[in-house]
């Protein structure tokens, strides 16, 4: 049974088994996919520039001929050395019924790398890999945190920089799912810190991520807690930027309906804000919890309430006028601004 189990593939791939001859490479994240089969290709000894040493074969085209992937394995390079052949896309068509002619007649000196999406275990491509003495199957499930430390130690080895504590937490915070997607983001930063000893959180709020989020996250910040300067600096950079009004008050609604909901737990169990902030799920960004924690200090149920409602009448209107879209739900904004600064004295 040719089987690396999920924990076991970074380590596999440092070392591969010279008698597995065709891998097939699969899971959700397909920038991981593409990651590992890069690497994979890398260790191959073929030229990946020479379109006579490495072929590359749409999934479609290698189901629809079950001899293609068998005759470019076996066929002798011109100039001899190693030979590649990379399937990729995805394809509604039996892919298996195609590999088992290398399944029978292993070649000698082409590797073979299929790049596919999640496959159950029944899959027929799967079982029959994972059966075969001479191919494995290599799955790309992780732990998103684990694999992003990994990642940002990578990249930061290859730039020879450091990160501090808090950049580091921020960073992770605002990678996504996509392994590729997010090396490429820490490939950026490190470029953008290249003439500094050590990346920090500004380097990494002013690069990475979607700073439209970000600035979301501030408005309702600063509108929840009476900073009404902050607020509407960033109100108007959003709108400036193209943010969609209803971006903002969806994200203020969606704010006010947790604070709801915390405020409530706070009555009713005795918790202070900052204890219940720290037991929030999803969990707050540490960067936002003081802030958080201050929101739930100044609202009460009443005035949660009424927030709620003001947001609901806007997001009415602003639908039903939307050439005064930006100015009402400006006026929304500073109404809840100026509340809660008038609660906070």
């Amino acid at each position: 049974m040719a089987q690396v189990k999920n924990h076991e593939v970074d380590r596999y791939l440092k070392q591969p088994n010279p008698a597995h001859r065709l891998y097939l490479i699969y899971g959700p994240d397909a920038g991981l996919v593409s990651e590992r089969a890069a690497a994979l290709a890398k260790l191959s000894g073929a030229d990946l520039t020479d379109p006579f040493s490495t072929i590359v074969l749409d999934a479609d085209d290698a189901a629809t001929d079950p001899q293609r992937i068998a005759d470019e394995a076996h066929t002798v390079s011109m100039f001899g050395g190693n030979r590649l052949v990379h399937i990729k896309g995805s394809t509604q068509k039996n892919l298996a019924n195609a590999i088992q002619p290398v399944l029978d007649q292993p070649p000698i000196d082409a590797l073979i790398i299929i790049e596919a999406g999640d496959l159950k275990k029944s899959s027929p491509l799967r079982a029959r890999i994972e059966k075969a003495a001479s191919a494995v199957a290599l799955p790309c499930y992780q732990d998103k945190v684990q694999a992003l430390r990994l990642v940002i130690d990578q990249e930061l080895e290859i730039s020879g920089l450091t990160i501090d504590a808090e950049a580091r937490q921020t960073l992770t915070s605002l990678l996504g799912e996509n392994r590729m997607a997010s090396r490429g983001e820490v490939q950026k930063l490190c470029l953008y810190a290249a003439e500094a000893e050590k990346i920090t959180v500004d380097d990494v709020n002013q690069i990475v991520g979607d700073a439209s989020v970000l600035a979301l996250d501030a408005v309702v910040d600063a509108a929840s807690i009476g900073d009404i300067a902050t607020m509407e600096h960033t109100y108007k950079r959003l709108i400036a930027r193209g943010t969609a009004v209803f971006q903002v008050v969806n994200a203020m609604q969606r704010h006010f309906q947790m604070l709801h909901l915390a405020r409530s737990k706070m009555n009713s169990g005795g918790q202070t804000a900052s204890s219940l902030v720290n037991t929030m799920r999803p969990p707050i960004n540490f960067q936002r919890k003081d802030k958080v924690a201050n929101a739930l200090s100044i609202w009460q149920l009443a005035a949660l309430e009424r927030g709620l409602q003001r947001l609901e009448t806007v997001s009415l209107e602003t639908r039903r006028n939307s050439s005064l879209a930006v100015p009402l739900t400006s006026t929304a904004l500073l109404a809840i601004a100026i509340e809660a600064r008038q609660s906070r004295r």
